[in-house]
């Protein structure tokens, strides 16, 4: 590795484990343990090519046993040419099995991080430090059909585009000011609020927080917000709120979600497949799959990306929205 120098870098386990993962990602037909060992700056300052590396090969097996501890999926595969030949073992993370995982509920403080590290790895030194190791096993013929380690930089849900915006002004204690649309009646009117915390319900992110104009606690989703969140000019910092009204906000969430449940047919081995089976729980073996949700019409416009893919068994309601919203697109481009 010429062009990586080993002193140039003082590379820990957190630093190695993660080089490790956007390696084992960004190779989806696998990568053999040698390129592995000659890649990675913290093992190619000890790769000794054509001599004993066997003390280097048993530091890889502790740090991907360790992923494996942590959840991480690191497959051992052997194409079926070499008839189970163990030198032609290659590893890989299939990238439709590193999720977020279920469950997880974070801070304030802990998503405004997350967002800031995401935002810092696009063009920070550690996409550096792989991409070199990449672009080595490319000059040495090894390709894989992903552009770049760009590609596994972190994301919190980038279909929702004020989700860093509203983790900051949680952080910062900040009102915000959008415009909304009622899940009713489907009107558009502008809402203030005090944002507290936000949380994924049913697979939604909503935000929940003091509505200024109904003097009220109240959740917002964001998929039904239809502008840009923006700090409310003239206010101050507003305190903290009450923990027994967020307590009680959450629980008024979860109860609802939890009496609203849906019922969809998927098909298997395609990409809604994959999104409800690893997601939202486990299919059965006849491919149906219970939903909780908290907006109908949010779950049907998320469904509608699937076409073809899912079936609403029910409710009824639900099925009608998905075939209506269907029919919309028929009639715009008939």
């Amino acid at each position: 590795m010429d062009d990586l120098d080993p002193n140039e870098y003082k590379i820990g386990k957190p630093e190695r484990l993660f080089n490790l993962t956007c390696l084992l990602l960004h190779f989806s037909n696998g990568i053999s343990k040698n390129d592995i060992l000659r890649s990675i700056p913290a093992y190619s300052a000890e790769y000794v090519e054509g001599g004993d590396n066997s003390s280097l090969e048993r530091k890889f097996e502790r740090d991907k046993d360790e992923l494996r501890e942590t959840g991480i999926m690191v497959e051992a595969v052997i194409a079926e040419v070499e008839d189970q030949n163990n030198q032609a073992t290659k590893y890989v993370i299939r990238s439709e099995s590193f999720f977020w995982p279920k469950g997880l509920s974070l801070t304030p403080r802990q998503l405004a991080l997350l967002n800031l590290a995401a935002d810092a790895w696009a063009g920070g030194s550690l996409s550096a430090i792989a991409s070199k190791g990449i672009n080595k096993l490319r000059a040495m013929g090894e390709v894989n059909d992903g552009d770049s380690i760009i590609g596994i930089a972190p994301r919190l849900n980038s279909n929702e585009p004020n989700l860093h915006e509203i983790g900051t002004a949680i952080n910062e204690r900040r009102v915000i000011e959008f415009d909304y649309r009622k899940p009713s009646t489907g009107e558009i009117m502008p809402r203030s609020i005090e944002p507290w915390l936000l949380r994924q319900i049913a697979g939604q992110w909503l935000v929940l927080g003091y509505d200024r104009m109904r003097n009220a606690p109240r959740n917002f989703m964001l998929r039904r917000m239809v502008s840009n969140v923006k700090i409310a000019r003239g206010t101050q910092p507003f305190d903290p709120p009450n923990q027994s009204e967020i307590d009680n906000a959450i629980a008024d969430l979860e109860k609802l979600a939890a009496k609203q449940v849906a019922v969809i047919k998927v098909e298997k081995n395609t990409e809604a497949w994959f999104r409800y089976e690893l997601d939202l729980g486990a299919t059965s073996s006849s491919g149906k799959v219970e939903l909780n949700f908290y907006d109908m019409h949010v779950l049907a416009e998320q469904l509608r990306e699937y076409a073809g893919q899912i079936q609403v068994i029910k409710p009824d309601d639900l099925a009608a929205l998905v075939r209506d919203g269907f029919q919309k697109v028929a009639d715009q481009h008939g």
